[in-house]
C-alpha cells in the first residue's frame, strides 16, 4: 500500500489541489494551512443499512469472498471479519486479549533527540516533544483513536480521520471500516466512501485521514490479515456445532419405549401410547415385544467427534491471534495450570510488533503532520510515541546484587532500593520512635542465598 507523507512534495501538492480546489498551492501554503474542520460528510443510511455476509456462509461463499479481497472488494470481508469477532465467543476473546496487550500499556510521547544519536538541534527536539504532548493532552478522541487503531489488528485496517482548526490537531474520529474501499489499479490505495462518492470514496490521505496497517502489503492490506485462517476455522467450528445439535437434539433425549403382546388389541396399544405421552417426554415410541431398537455410535474409540472438532478450532484460533493456548484452553490437558502460568497473555514478540507498528503510524500520520503545521518547516526532529512496557524483576536476585553493591562499597539510595524490592519504608511513630522491624538472620539469608545457587 502506497502511504502518503507530509514532506512527499507530489502528494502534498496533490493532496491540496484536491481539497482546496487551488492549482498555485505549494507546499508551504500547505504547511500553514492544513485542512480544516470536517471536510467528509457520509451518508447515515450507508451506516445503518448493511446485510450479514455471515448468513448462510459456505466454503464457497468464503473463498469467493476472500479472493475478492485479495484484489482490492474488502467490503465484504470486512463486514465478514467484523461479524465473526462478534458472534464466536472464543475470537472476541483472544482479540480481546491481543488487543487489549497493546491499549492496556501507558504511554508517552519522548524527544526524538532521546533515541536517536544524529539529532543536531536538541532544544528543538525537546520543544516539539513538549508541543506534541501538550497537543495530544487536548485532543479528545486521541485515545479512543488508539483504540480505534488497535481494531486493526486482525482485518489489517483501521482509518482515522483528523479535524484540523486553525493548523493545530483538535479531534480525531474512527472511520468505521464499512465505509472503507481500495482503488487497485492505484497500488491498492485506501478511500473513504462519502456521501458525495458513495461508491468510489475519496483518497484517505495524511494529513486528513490515518491509515494504520500493521503488516503492510504490497497488495491488499487483508491478503496479510489474519482474515484467511480464521474464517476458515470458524466455518469448520459453526459446521461442527451445528451437526452436535442435531445429534445431541436425536440422541441426547432420553427415550421411552413402551412394548406390548403381539395379541395385544387397538384399544390397548392406544392406552400404552398415552401413558407414554402423559409421561412428559418428548420422545417415546410403542412397539411389539419381539421388536428392538439399535442406536449405532458414530465413534467406538471413545472420542466425540463434534466436541473434538471444535475443541481443536477454539486452539487454533488461540494460538492464531496469540501465539499459544495454554492461558485460554486447558481441555484435555495435565499439568496445564503450570504451564500456563509461565505463558504470557500473548507471545512477546508479537506484542512488540504491534507496538512497533503501531507507534510508526502515530509518528507518521499524527505526530508528523502537528509538528510540521507548527513549526512551518520541514526539518524538525519528530518526537517518537512510545508505549510502557511492564518490566519482570526478579526481586530474590536484585536482593543478592544489592546485598554485593554494598559490600563492594557503592552508594546505594536507600529510597529507590526499598522501591525495587516492594518492601514499604519504616514508619515513624507518634512519639518518634520507629516501628517495629525485623531483625537480620544470617542463618536464614546465608540458606536462602545457598539454596539459589549463589553464595553469602
Amino acid at each position: 500500500m502506497t502511504r502518503c507523507g507530509i514532506g512527499e512534495r507530489s502528494t502534498v501538492i496533490a493532496f491540496a489541489r484536491k481539497f482546496f480546489n487551488d492549482p498555485r498551492t505549494s507546499v508551504a501554503d500547505l504547511l500553514r494551512r492544513p485542512p480544516e474542520g470536517y471536510i467528509t460528510s457520509y451518508d447515515a443510511s450507508l451506516d445503518a443499512w448493511r446485510s450479514s455476509v455471515i448468513k448462510g456462509l459456505t466454503p464457497k461463499r468464503i473463498e469467493s469472498v476472500l479472493s475478492n479481497a485479495d484484489n482490492g472488494e474488502i467490503a465484504d470481508a470486512l463486514e465478514l471479519f467484523e461479524e465473526i469477532v462478534q458472534r464466536d465467543a472464543r475470537t472476541r476473546s483472544v482479540a480481546g486479549t491481543r488487543r487489549r496487550a497493546l491499549t492496556g500499556l501507558p504511554y508517552r510521547i519522548v524527544s526524538a533527540a532521546d533515541v536517536q544519536d544524529d539529532v543536531r538541534d536538541k532544544t528543538l527536539a525537546e520543544e516539539a516533544a513538549a508541543f506534541v504532548r501538550e497537543s495530544l493532552d487536548r485532543v479528545g478522541g486521541f485515545k479512543t483513536s488508539l483504540i480505534h487503531m488497535a481494531t486493526a489488528i486482525g482485518p489489517n485496517l483501521a482509518v482515522l480521520e483528523q479535524i484540523w482548526t486553525s493548523g493545530r490537531l483538535v479531534d480525531i474520529e474512527p472511520v468505521p471500516i464499512w465505509r472503507l474501499a481500495i482503488e487497485p489499479s492505484k497500488s491498492f490505495d485506501i478511500r473513504v466512501r462519502t456521501k458525495e462518492h458513495p461508491s468510489t470514496g475519496i483518497p484517505a490521505t495524511s494529513p486528513k485521514f490515518v491509515v494504520h496497517v500493521p503488516e503492510p502489503s504490497c497488495r491488499s492490506p487483508l491478503s496479510s490479515s489474519l482474515l484467511h485462517a480464521q474464517a476458515t476455522l470458524y466455518l469448520i467450528k459453526r459446521l461442527a456445532l451445528a451437526d452436535w445439535a442435531a445429534f445431541v437434539e436425536q440422541f441426547g433425549i432420553p427415550m421411552r419405549i413402551g412394548k406390548y403382546q403381539n395379541n395385544a388389541s387397538s384399544e390397548e396399544k392406544k392406552s400404552l401410547l398415552a401413558a407414554l405421552k402423559n409421561l412428559g417426554s418428548s420422545f417415546y415410541g410403542a412397539m411389539s415385544q419381539n421388536a428392538a431398537i439399535e442406536i449405532i455410535e458414530s465413534s467406538t474409540r471413545g472420542i466425540a467427534p463434534h466436541e473434538a472438532i471444535i475443541n481443536h478450532c477454539g486452539k487454533e484460533t488461540s494460538i492464531l491471534w496469540l501465539g499459544g493456548n495454554l492461558t485460554s484452553d486447558t481441555t484435555g490437558g495435565t499439568g496445564t495450570f503450570a504451564a500456563a502460568d509461565v505463558q504470557d497473555d500473548i507471545r512477546e514478540d508479537i506484542r512488540d510488533a504491534d507496538i512497533e507498528s503501531e507507534s510508526t503510524t502515530v509518528r507518521d500520520q499524527i505526530i508528523a503532520p502537528m509538528v510540521r503545521f507548527r513549526f512551518n518547516r520541514t526539518d524538525v526532529p519528530l518526537p517518537v510515541f512510545q508505549r510502557i512496557k511492564p518490566e519482570t524483576v526478579d526481586r530474590i536476585k536484585l536482593a543478592q546484587l544489592l546485598s554485593l553493591a554494598t559490600r563492594e562499597g557503592l552508594k546505594v539510595p536507600r529510597d529507590w532500593a526499598y522501591e525495587q524490592l516492594g518492601i514499604p519504608m519504616p514508619q515513624l511513630n507518634d512519639d518518634g520512635t520507629t516501628e517495629a522491624v525485623l531483625e537480620p538472620i544470617d542463618a536464614f539469608a546465608d540458606g536462602l542465598t545457598e539454596g539459589l545457587g549463589g553464595s553469602a
